[in-house]
């Protein structure tokens, strides 16, 4: 089962019991988790704070774990979704690598992908410059949008580079 199939089936069964589905950031987070990645590592990835991935990620544990009727984990979050699939998720050392990997950018094209990421940088930059217009520095900046400062100065440096 590939990455991909994996959220859809953790979106499905979601739906089913709860109602919701999985958010972009949610699914971030079990593809990261069953990748073995660290919380940091995710909130890298998605721009947002390690506390903030920590917290989605408590409350996306607890809600698989009332989903599935047990304890869900970091730990034994591939082996639950395993027992309710009853499918190997084929999810050796080497294999969940390929499979998250290559499939992280769930049901995205590369082309959208790059111009979803960059319209978001976009957007962000923007929130930016406004919060500074209203006299924000950026640690409140940081704070007001969940982000790190790196982020809020990796922003200035594609400013600057686009307007040279």
């Amino acid at each position: 089962m590939n990455a991909n199939e994996v959220v859809q089936f953790v979106d499905d069964a979601l739906y089913t019991k709860m109602g919701q589905h999985l958010n972009d950031l949610q699914q971030g987070v079990i593809l990261g988790v069953l990748n073995h990645q660290k919380y940091s590592d995710i909130a890298d990835e998605f721009g947002k704070s390690e506390g903030h991935i920590k917290d989605v990620g408590y409350e996306l544990l607890k809600l698989l774990s009332s989903v599935f009727e047990e304890p869900v984990s970091k730990a034994n979050l591939k082996s639950v979704l395993e027992r309710n699939k009853n499918l190997n998720f084929s999810f050796g050392d080497n294999v969940i690598h390929s499979h998250i990997i290559s499939c992280s950018n769930i049901n995205f094209e590369p082309s959208n992908l790059s111009s979803a990421k960059s319209e978001k940088h976009q957007t962000q930059k923007a929130k930016i410059q406004k919060l500074r217009d209203r006299g924000f520095n950026d640690e409140e900046i940081a704070e007001i949008l969940d982000i790190s400062l790196e982020l809020i100065n990796k922003s200035d440096e594609t400013h600057e580079k686009s307007t040279l």
